[in-house]
């Protein structure tokens, strides 16, 4: 006997999402038939070529199978309803929920992520576009256990006071709140989507996750980010201290993509420098836009492609090294004794099927003597980290090496 409906539970955004493919499918499939009628009078007037025009009710055909495989995985998981905790989720307070599973527990690799996400459209008619900007995100291990025949998964995460809610959104577009689990579930691939209500508040969940599953969380995050950072950044402890090197060629997905698209922007810039040239003088004001928003971009992914980072850490004394494809820009130096000169620092941003990606660098704020005397300068000692846990492993590894050259840091770093 199916368990009753809770009034409170959450439909996932994939119960119907296959419904959509299949009705495309059928109107493409419907609309192209009359094709089959025609190929025999095409043939046999010598036109081949109307085979080509089966591609349309393949197309139909291709979308109405892939709906129901979609159909068939839907089926497979079940349809996972969320039930959140508290019911409507708390900025300054905490967004948990629990979600049902029909198959059984098995041990398994899952991630929860929550997301605070601005949809918004700019442009207009044809060309209007719509942006998915992510604000705020967090992921987690969701507490997975075994629920009669089938299995739950339960969440909960801090959301800091101050972040959004449609409430208090004053921009353009609208705010919701995700929360996204995916991963493997009996070898088959699984993620799905929910849309919470969100407002702020101080409400917390009913929701306790023991504190063993967050201990386990946080130390599985750690080891990866520890391994992450060290397929980054090439570091070597020495005889004299510690050698870091933020590779060139790094990050190429973020700087392939700033080339091409600062190259097209430039080239739009060029012509239309072109066109104005011809006596079109409105395209005077279009040119210099196009092309200097496309040089800059160009010249930054360029840049990019080429940097290179090399840092040294000898005794208390930090130096820096920039090159660009090989040549030597600058040199840097200066005193680094403590903890706290070091800085944490988000340069860059992507997102990639709805998850952001930050890029972190760091710095250490030193005195360096210039023209002027001694002044506090911030440079930078490592740069192009991917993704935030990895910029914070890579922080401790540093805070570990001024510990091991000053024994009497070690009270700052347990007030860190």
């Amino acid at each position: 006997m199916s368990k009753p409906k809770d009034p409170n539970q959450i439909n996932s955004a994939e119960k119907s999402s296959h419904w959509i493919l299949v009705i495309i499918g059928i109107i493409f499939f419907l609309f192209s038939t009359p094709i089959f009628f025609a190929i025999p009078d095409e043939l046999s007037r010598g036109n081949n070529a109307v085979f080509i025009a089966l591609i349309f009710p393949l197309t139909g055909l291709l979308m109405i199978f892939g709906g129901w495989k979609m159909r068939q995985k839907f089926l497979f998981f079940g349809p996972t309803p969320l039930i959140p905790s508290p019911l409507i989720g708390q900025v300054g307070g905490q967004v948990g929920g629990r979600i049902d599973l029909e198959q059984p527990w098995a041990k398994r690799n899952l991630t929860v992520t929550l997301s605070c996400v601005n949809t918004y459209t700019s442009g207009s008619g044809k060309n209007s576009t719509t942006h998915r900007d992510i604000l705020w995100q967090e992921h987690d291990k969701p507490l997975d256990r075994p629920s009669g025949s089938g299995s739950k998964l339960e969440f909960c995460f801090d959301v800091p006071a101050g972040e959004h809610t449609q409430d208090t959104h004053h921009g353009r577009g609208k705010i919701t709140w995700e929360v996204t689990v995916e991963g493997l579930v009996n070898h088959m691939e699984f993620k799905r989507n929910w849309k919470l209500p969100v407002e702020v508040g101080t409400q917390a969940s009913s929701i306790i996750i023991p504190t063993a599953h967050k201990e386990a969380s946080q130390t599985a995050k750690r080891k990866q980010a520890e391994a992450s950072i060290e397929q980054q950044i090439q570091t070597e402890k020495t005889a004299e201290g510690l050698d870091i090197i933020s590779e060139q060629g790094r990050n190429k997905s973020m700087s392939i993509f700033l080339v091409l698209f600062g190259a097209v922007f430039t080239s739009i810039g060029g012509f239309l420098f072109y066109q104005a040239f011809q006596g079109d003088f409105m395209l005077w004001i279009m040119a210099p836009i196009f092309f200097s928003v496309g040089a800059a971009i160009l010249g930054f992914g360029i840049f990019l492609v080429g940097r290179k980072l090399e840092c040294k850490i000898i005794d208390e004394t930090v130096y820096t090294r920039r090159s660009l494809f090989g040549r030597i820009l600058y040199t840097r130096e200066g005193k680094l004794t403590s903890p706290n000169q070091l800085i944490l620092k988000t340069t860059m941003s992507s997102q990639t099927n709805g998850k952001q990606t930050d890029y972190m660098a760091i710095y250490a704020k030193v005195d360096i003597n210039g023209p002027n005397g001694s002044e506090k300068k911030e440079i930078k000692l490592v740069e192009g980290i991917e993704g935030k846990a990895a910029g914070e492993a890579m922080e401790r590894k540093l805070v570990d090496v001024l510990l091991g050259s000053n024994n009497d840091l070690k009270g700052e770093l347990e007030a860190l």
